[in-house]
């Protein structure tokens, strides 16, 4: 579920950009804004959230002043883009942008532990790289043909259902190891 709640500002501009992208980029920046608040309150912003909510504000003022622009045709590439790169920053910094979501799940004393880190490590390892696959593909659909709904949904669809089964599966298997692990 938090996964999902981190990428709320996401799934906000994937459901309503369909009917107008300008209607989903502040919609999105809505969410965003909101989350952030409400982060900023529990007393912690993570790198996804931020990078996120700076993306779609921007995005938003953009989309208002220049509807007519084209950047709407380029959205999808620069979305996962700018997560690929957050999610490789936070990779680079030691941080997985997955620390946030994965310690709401596990009890705090688990939280510095090195094998804790190294899954989150390897599943925002996960997450980048369908991030940059992503975006890569929707930058050659859009060159290929910018009117090409269907592939660019399926990309979108794809890019975030695979790592999400990929990091529950990895996650309850590095889970159960770590339990046998304690109870032998």
């Amino acid at each position: 579920m938090n996964y999902v709640r981190g990428f709320a500002p996401w799934l906000c501009y994937a459901a309503l950009s369909p009917l107008d992208w300008r209607l989903g980029m502040c919609a999105a920046a809505l969410v965003a804004v909101l989350s952030l608040a409400g982060r900023l309150r529990a007393g912690g912003v993570d790198l996804l959230g931020a990078a996120t909510c700076a993306f779609f504000v921007a995005m938003a003022v953009i989309s208002l002043a220049a509807p007519e622009s084209g950047l709407n045709t380029w959205t999808c590439a620069l979305a996962n883009a700018v997560l690929a790169v957050t999610a490789l920053a936070s990779l680079v910094v030691r941080r997985p942008f997955t620390l946030s979501i994965a310690r709401s799940q596990v009890p705090e004393k688990f939280w510095n532990a090195p094998g804790f880190i190294r899954v989150n490590m390897v599943l925002t390892g996960v997450w980048t790289t369908a991030f940059a696959a992503a975006a890569v593909a929707c930058a050659l659909i859009v060159a290929y043909d910018h009117a090409a709904t269907l592939p660019l949904i399926t990309v979108q669809v794809l890019g975030f259902v695979i790592p999400f089964v990929i990091s529950g599966r990895y996650a309850a298997r590095a889970q159960a190891k770590a339990v046998a692990h304690t109870t032998a």
